[in-house]
Order: structure tokens, then sequence, then C-alpha cells
């Protein structure tokens, strides 16, 4: 557009209504004739270009009309001159464009200008010549045909900015967000502007995340509620009393499993606890002689494997092992193992300990317990017997992962529990069919007629 000054007011975009453009074109005073010619041209062919002198409303703020006029237009025209190069209300345009990620198409007009002074977003992008010497009608033709390509993904650009833009200045309220096919296509769009020009910007990208998350919201709302209304049927069908002697047998069982879990998992941390994390790695970083198993010998060592015993003193159904990362991502190496001194109850065959350093194949949950804890509550089997375990990081004072501590406990212990908690309920079953025998048989007494003597 034309500049008699570069030194007006700006204030916020303005969230007005205003239709979409083919294109915006920017440009020095001293072009204006070249963009009357243009425009015409733009018009012949059935396209609606955003130009000064026809698209500020009188009366409307003069930047907030050109914020406006950008974002609205697919395309981003820069007339090329020396004027326009030097102008810096047309560098402001060049650069709020540039915010909007909009489509660049740079045509030169007049050479002549400092190639150091172009914009980035100018100099990178293809170039349409309009020289007095060029052929005008070539050119046009070469112009209409890039802005005709991938028009669609354009104009949905086009769109979803001023979309989104009106969603911010609206206070981001969430009547303004995407639905149905309006999500379902910005979805789509988005996913297409990864390897697309212009590129989303990050105003869209966060319009259409609220818009899913959103989505989300509402759809776990009508989760809640079906499931409301789940539960309801669920508690109905708990009066009868199979149901209701299954449900708690369920509930019981699932605390006592929770418990089982919640003991398992305050051992394995006081047991991390007791651990120096910078002696650990100081001993999981020794380096045996080939005729030597395990660094009986070395003070590291013997406060390890000491303190792997007093752990299974503390909770005899647990069998401390600590092991290190391998050379391998599918691989550990074992460090401490308390099979090789033997543990409280005897249960276990020093002949199957783990030597020093070792090598392992483990499970994805020993790995997993190289950064977090994880619990492995399917039983598996080895040579030794079947069982279930829970894995934790070990950390230096850095606070850095040097280690990890595996807890193995024999499945008998889950069993155990299951055991325990049948022979409770099938008692509790007892005593309901007993209650439920004596308050029927009330509730007949109190509900029926009286005698006639």
């Amino acid at each position: 557009m034309p500049h008699s000054s570069d030194n007006r007011s700006r204030s916020h975009v303005s969230t007005a209504f205003i239709r979409s453009n083919d294109v915006f074109i920017s440009y020095s005073r001293k072009d204006k004739a070249f963009v009357e010619t243009l425009e015409v041209a733009f018009r012949q062919a059935s396209r609606d270009p955003w130009i000064d002198w026809d698209d500020i409303r009188k009366g409307e703020d003069w930047w907030q009309s050109i914020q406006r006029g950008i974002e609205q237009a697919d395309t981003f025209v820069f007339i090329l001159s020396p004027d326009s190069v030097a102008s810096e209300v047309c560098r402001d345009e060049v650069e709020y464009a540039t915010q909007c990620h909009k489509r660049f198409l740079p045509l030169v007009r007049r050479e002549g200008f400092e190639m150091s002074r172009l914009h980035p977003s100018i100099s990178r992008h293809n170039w349409l010549f309009f020289r007095e010497t060029d052929d005008f009608k070539a050119a046009f033709q070469e112009l209409l045909t890039a802005l005709d390509t991938d028009l669609d993904y354009v104009h949905a650009h086009t769109r979803l900015l001023v979309r989104s833009h009106e969603w911010q200045t609206k206070g981001c309220d969430r009547s303004y967000l995407l639905r149905g096919t309006d999500l379902i296509e910005a979805q789509q769009w988005l996913t297409q502007g990864l390897n697309k020009e212009p590129r989303p910007t990050e105003g869209q990208v966060s319009y259409i995340n609220a818009s899913l998350e959103a989505k989300a919201a509402r759809l776990k709302a009508r989760q809640q509620a079906k499931w409301v209304v789940v539960l309801t049927t669920v508690l109905a069908n708990l009066a009868f009393v199979s149901g209701g002697l299954y449900w708690l047998y369920t509930c019981v069982t699932d605390i006592a499993m929770d418990q089982a879990e919640e003991t398992m998992r305050d051992t394995l941390t006081g047991a991390i606890t007791g651990i120096d994390g910078d002696e650990f790695a100081a001993l999981a970083a020794l380096e045996l002689p080939p005729d030597q198993d395990n660094p009986s010998d070395n003070p590291l060592y013997q406060r390890h494997q000491a303190w792997l015993q007093t752990i299974n003193r503390i909770a005899p159904s647990a069998l401390p092992v600590t092991y290190i990362p391998g050379a391998n991502a599918d691989e550990v190496l074992i460090i401490g193992d308390i099979a090789r001194e033997g543990d409280v109850l005897g249960s276990l065959d020093p002949s199957y300990a783990y030597n020093f350093r070792e090598l392992k194949s483990p499970d994805w949950q020993m790995l997993d317990g190289l950064q977090e804890i994880s619990l492995n509550f399917d039983p598996y089997v080895d040579e030794t017997g079947t069982w279930i375990a829970i894995y934790g990081p070990i950390e230096n004072a850095a606070g850095e992962m040097v280690g990890a501590m595996e807890l193995e406990y024999n499945a008998a212990y889950v069993e155990d529990i299951q055991g325990y908690i049948r022979s409770v309920i099938s008692k509790a079953c007892l005593i309901a069919a007993i209650w439920l025998a004596i308050s029927s048989w009330l509730i007949l007494r109190a509900t029926r007629p009286p005698q006639e003597h």
C-alpha cells in the first residue's frame, strides 16, 4: 500500500468481520500506477485484491485495517522496487505477514534496490518479474498459476488464521472453538501443514489443540454420564445376593492387592534409600580379573551385599538384586544378588546366583525400572520358581540414575493373599445368607396381614 508517512499509531487487531481476499498488495506510492493496472487485471480474472484505496473503511484505524487485510488475504503480494524496499511501513507489513505465516509472492517492478535491505521472507521466495520490459500478460498468467497452487490449503490457512485471532481476542471463549466437520478438516489441514507452505502459526496450532481438548472434555462428560447410568444399573443388580457378594469379593481382592503393591513399593523405596548411589556407581564400575567371579574382598561390595541381606531380614519375602544398564539397550549387568549369600528363608540355591556384572536379558519391566518404579504382577517362571517382581531406579547425589534394584517375591505371596480373601468372603457369604434368611423372615412376618381368630 502507499505510504506518505511511516510513523502512524498502532493498535490491537480488531475482531470486526472482513470478507476474505485473494491477495493483499503491499507497495510504495511511486508504484501506484502499476498497482492500479494490476488491480484491473485481478478483477477481470474474478480475483479480489485487498488495496488500501478500496478496503479501508471510513473512520477505521489504519493499522488495524492493514492487519485485518493481511489476515484475511490468502497470499501476500509485495511489489518490489527501491522505494518499497526502503519503506519502513512496507517492512512492517511484511513482518506482520511473516508472523501470520502468509504465502509470499514478490513481484519485481523496478530494480535497483539494495539486496541487503530485503526482508528474509521476500528474499527467500521466488520472484515474478513485472518490469516495464516484461510481458505483462504472460507474467500475470504465471502469477495466477502461483495463486491457484494448493488453493484449498491456503484458503484453509486464511480461514483458520482469522478464526484463531477472533478466538484469542475474545479471551479464548470456548464458543468460538471448532466443532464437528470444521474440527476434522482442521486436523487434516494441520497434518498437511507439516510439509507445506505456508506453515501453520502457533496461534492456529493452539486454536486447533484447544478445540480438540474441548471435544475431549465433551466426550469425557458424555462418557461420565453413561457411566452414571451403568453404575446405577450395577448398583441395582447388586441387590441380588449373589451379585452383591461377588462384587464384595472383587473389591476386597483389589484392596488387598493394592495393599500388597503398596507394601512392595514401600519396601523397594526403603531398600533403595539405604543405598549410596555414588558408592554403587563406583562398585558397578569395578572390573574383575578373568579368574574372579565376585569382588568379595572389596569393601564396597561387602557393604552392598550386607545391605541386601539386611533388606531380606527386614522383609524375608523380598529377594533383592541390583543391576545397571548393559552395553546394548536390551541387556543389564547384575551387580548385587542376595542369592550369593543365601536368603533368610533358605529358599534360594546359591548355585543359581548371578555373578558380579553377569549379563542378563531382562523383561521390559526390568528395563523400565531403570527410569521409574515398575511392577510385574504377572507371575513368571525360571529355574528357581514362580515369581512376581518390582523394580526402581538407584540415583546418585546429583539425582542421576546409576542403576536399579529388583525385589523378587515368590508368587505364592499373591496366592496366599487371594486364598485368605476367599476364606474371609466365604465366611461373609455364610453370615450374609443367614442374615438375609432372618431379615426375609422378619419382613414376611411384618408385611403379613393379621390373622383372623
